[in-house]
């Protein structure tokens, strides 16, 4: 017999979107997952919106409308979660009537989340909760099902991030070796409906009805002495869930960043997930998997930061040129194509070499009514055969005031106004606590 692969798609859309729009009325269950999916939908708000105010600093408007992003966070939610839930049904990722612990692993997640924001991941709080039951027994999980949900889990968030991480991408100066250097800050948060399978015996009467399944599965074969009985049967159950993801592109654009960031996600997910697979075969492997979690997403998180902290800054000041870092959105420069990387060589016939040169040749050009200037395309759009290696010459009128709309990168003695930190809300409410002890 053949996995049944449009039922099973029939059956997730049926069930995945329940958290979305079911609010629950007569059940406190879909209740609950209602109104968590909403909060989620508001966290994500609270962050595009944070965003935002970050963007109208620098622009005087936001690139992109905080609600505009919730919206599309919730639509790619909303399709990376339908086909997540389908990999689940596939692998047969399962948990008993009583959630094989996963409240125990909500619970440790919020509490590292208040240890460090960064460490509010399934893939720590997973690996520490099975690392606890296999130590100790307690609490009482199915490592290889936890494990799978955490691998998944994570091949959604890659995926996410692969589409359209970069979406928003903001512009920051930042101080590197002693110098000053541009980035851009990368920052996502999705709501996430999701469907697992809830595994029970239940009576004939309650399993007919059901959808036929072939031997061979389910491939993560957890709680076997339920399997074993006649009858046993699966039940597919949503459930709400948020993914996000934060970053910094230094070394490359945005968008090549997303996709590096996304790649070594999702070959750690793979690992995490043959693991998890291989764990409900043989012994040994459980404790490799409950370690792998853990350690090997900290092991991709410090090889992305090295990466950037060691590796050659790309958005800095180059001989003979003024790098544009970015451009304000439906200005001049955005209008004729320019955009981050871009070298500004020369304007009206003069050559440029710094900030101050692209600020008095903009205003004569303010004077002469035209702007006439040459510019390269970034290397990193040359290395990928999309635009050329050739310069490229750009004419448009230009009246006295007018703004061409280019950020440069920074140069020495720049304001470093942007300082990104990530604080403990535990040290943050410390501060605070001290710092109205001591009336300062």
């Amino acid at each position: 017999m053949g996995f049944p692969f449009i039922d099973v798609a029939r059956s997730v859309l049926q069930n995945a979107p329940q958290v979305i729009f079911n609010p629950g009325l007569g059940d406190p269950t879909a209740r609950f997952r209602f109104v968590f999916y909403w909060t989620m939908v508001f966290f994500a708000y609270t962050q595009y919106r944070k965003t935002a105010r970050m963007q109208e600093q620098l622009y005087g408007a936001p690139r992109r409308s905080p609600l505009g992003l919730t919206v599309l966070a919730g639509v790619e939610g909303l399709i990376v979660g339908l086909i997540g839930s389908y990999l689940m049904t596939f692998f047969g990722v399962s948990f008993t009537p009583d959630g094989g612990g996963l409240v125990w692993v909500l619970v440790t997640a919020f509490a590292l989340m208040l240890l460090d924001p960064r460490l509010m991941c399934f893939s720590y709080a997973g690996g520490l909760v099975s690392l606890s039951y296999l130590l100790l027994g307690f609490p009482k999980v199915s490592v290889p099902a936890l494990m799978g949900l955490v691998a998944i889990l994570h091949l959604m968030e890659s995926l996410l991030i692969f589409l359209n991480g970069s979406a928003g991408a903001t512009p920051v100066y930042l101080e590197q070796s002693g110098r000053p250097v541009g980035a851009f800050y990368l920052q996502r948060a999705w709501p996430v409906p999701v469907a697992i399978l809830i595994l029970a015996v239940v009576s004939p009467l309650q399993a007919s009805g059901g959808i036929g399944m072939p031997d061979w599965w389910p491939l993560l074969r957890t709680s076997p002495e339920i399997l074993a009985h006649p009858g046993a049967a699966f039940f597919i159950h949503a459930l709400p869930a948020g993914l996000g993801y934060s970053d910094l592109a230094v070394t490359v654009s945005p968008k090549a960043k997303t996709r590096r960031t996304a790649l070594h996600l999702a070959a750690y997910s793979l690992v995490l997930l043959v693991l998890a697979i291989g764990a409900t075969h043989f012994g040994l492997l459980v404790w490799v998997t409950a370690l792998f979690a853990p350690l090997g997403h900290e092991a991709i998180v410090r090889f992305g930061s090295r990466q950037e902290r060691r590796g050659r800054p790309y958005f800095v000041p180059v001989e003979g040129a003024v790098m544009v870092l970015d451009v304000i959105p439906r200005s001049l420069a955005h209008r004729l194509g320019l955009g981050p990387g871009w070298l500004i060589t020369d304007i009206n016939g003069q050559a440029v070499r710094g900030r101050d040169d692209l600020d008095q040749a903009l205003e004569a050009a303010g004077q002469a009514g035209r702007l006439e200037f040459t510019a390269r395309p970034p290397a990193f759009d040359r290395r990928g055969g999309q635009a050329g290696d050739g310069v490229r010459r750009f004419s448009s009128s230009f009246e006295p005031g007018a703004v061409l709309g280019v950020i440069p990168v920074p140069e020495p003695g720049d304001d470093m106004g942007l300082v990104l930190k990530t604080a403990s809300p535990i040290r943050a409410l410390l501060h605070k606590l001290f710092k109205g002890a001591s009336g300062k």
